[in-house]
């Protein structure tokens, strides 16, 4: 998948950075981040005189730490990230949202690293250092000069095992993630997804937003962070990935000299909650402070485990992959009942994921009017086989997204990085392209007529009331710092 597929289409939530006392930044699109560095980052063969065609090379150490490195002479900046196998997938009330605490938490500094000069370090050899949560996992990384990863064994290999988590830095984070918490709630539209999220999910831990409920925010302890560190910050828990020009013998020796010390840690035992299959059509309705009214359906449908994940991804890209997309042309373009229709797939997820898109209405429209345009499309599709020319124009679109995922050292990182903690066997690299080019008409109708039905549709309405607001559109699936 390309960088989309970590949340695909928006997703995520930027955090507050903890540099500075005060509550900074604003939130925004990870991809607008992920653009970002695409454009600082160069391109894998810009200036290669022939293509470059990376090619991951994986060592496993004697601690469990897996490292993950792709030899890159052509990039003047070299990318590494640390990505532990924990996120609100493991959570469970009344302490959902501790993932997401915890890694403001790693922020705040070691007796090595105290808190402000980890990011002083990076920012002094003119690198920039981040972090992201997510439903299935935890990152930190890195991105800095070629020379200068050093600096970033020495940090992660510190506060992997000696973070100072002390109560004045405790409370100070919580004041900043509380915020974070009531702004996705002052926000109609994000309540919203949240809302149809926790209906379709109801035992799943799928059912809590990443950045957890507020309540359970409240009364997460001191204890509770230090025993969920050192529960989950291990070795063995963990992916290292490293792109850049660099050689693989060298990091193999250089990652096992700041790392082969620490031992490996048990893992705690996963107990995740499966729901039964949905048998009835579930619906959300919220009156809120809002500018637009909004409908989302969001349907069940399998992860990447499933071959079925390829009809899906590019009936996905069909409906709903931009201005061209069948939703956007039709509702907003041929018919106009809507200023904006979107939606995404995702099934790079360790759960099951949700197939789901939404409309933005005319002032004067109403949810259930939108909920009938969305759904005469949605059946248009299953009994009228799609047209060669949109077919291949979608999978056009998602080849290319693919293909310009891996044409920078962050977006290579960041793909190779989430297949590993999801267990994405390395062959997807290969395979992608070819399996989304054999998606046929046929195949789309069948997973249309499949998953998108009402016995497993989870409905919502926002309904304007009030003061307006700007609409932003986010699945709580992953928080960025």
């Amino acid at each position: 998948m390309s960088k989309k597929s970590i949340l695909k289409d928006c997703l995520f939530i930027k955090r507050k950075p903890v540099r500075n006392a005060g509550i900074m930044g604003t939130r925004s699109l990870f991809l607008g981040i992920l653009a970002l560095w695409v454009l600082i980052v160069a391109p894998f063969s810009a200036e290669a005189d022939q293509p470059y065609t990376p090619k991951p090379k994986i060592h496993v150490f004697p601690n469990g730490l897996r490292l993950i490195t792709v030899e890159n002479p052509y990039s003047p900046i070299v990318t590494f990230q640390i990505w532990y196998k924990v996120g609100s997938i493991d959570e469970h009330q009344p302490k959902t949202g501790i993932s997401h605490f915890l890694e403001h938490m790693m922020f705040t500094g070691t007796p090595k690293f105290p808190h402000g000069v980890l990011d002083q370090k990076v920012n002094d050899v003119g690198g920039q250092s981040n972090a992201f949560t997510n439903y299935d996992f935890t990152a930190f990384f890195e991105n800095l000069p070629p020379g200068n990863l050093p600096l970033s064994f020495a940090i992660e290999s510190d506060r992997m095992k000696n973070l100072s988590l002390k109560k004045s830095q405790i409370e100070r984070e919580r004041k900043i993630v509380l915020e974070e918490r009531r702004n996705d709630y002052d926000d109609p539209t994000q309540l919203l997804v949240e809302r149809v999220y926790a209906r379709a999910f109801v035992v799943h831990p799928y059912h809590n937003p990443v950045i957890g409920w507020e309540d359970d925010i409240k009364r997460i302890t001191q204890k509770d962070l230090r025993n969920y560190y050192h529960q989950n910050y291990m070795p063995n828990n963990s992916t290292i990935v490293i792109v850049g020009p660099v050689k693989a013998s060298d990091m193999v020796r250089q990652v096992g000299d700041a790392f082969g010390s620490i031992p490996r840690g048990t893992l705690p035992r996963r107990h995740i909650h499966l729901d039964r299959p949905q048998k009835k059509l579930q619906v959300v309705i919220l009156h809120k402070p809002a500018m637009l009214p909004v409908t989302m359906l969001a349907f069940h449908a399998p992860n990447f485990k499933n071959p079925d994940q390829y009809p899906l991804t590019v009936l996905s890209a069909l409906l709903s992959g931009g201005r061209s997309s069948i939703l956007y042309r039709k509702m907003v373009y041929e018919h106009p009942v809507a200023v904006d229709a979107e939606g995404s797939y995702d099934p790079l997820t360790q759960g099951p994921s949700l197939f789901y898109f939404y409309a933005q209405g005319m002032p004067k429209t109403t949810p259930p009017f939108l909920k009938k345009e969305l759904t005469s499309v949605i059946n248009s599709l299953k009994t009228h086989p799609v047209s060669q020319s949109a077919l291949d124009r979608a999978k056009k679109g998602l080849v290319s997204e693919f293909l310009m995922s891996q044409e920078s050292t962050f977006g290579m990182g960041m793909l190779l990085g989430e297949m590993a903690t999801l267990g994405v066997p390395m062959t997807y690299l290969d395979d992608y392209v070819k399996n989304i080019q054999a998606v046929t008409p046929s195949e789309i109708t069948r997973v249309a007529q499949k998953y998108l039905n009402s016995h497993s549709e989870t409905i919502g309405y926002l309904y304007p009331s009030g003061k307006p607001k700007r609409p932003v559109f986010r699945k709580p699936g992953s928080l960025v710092r």
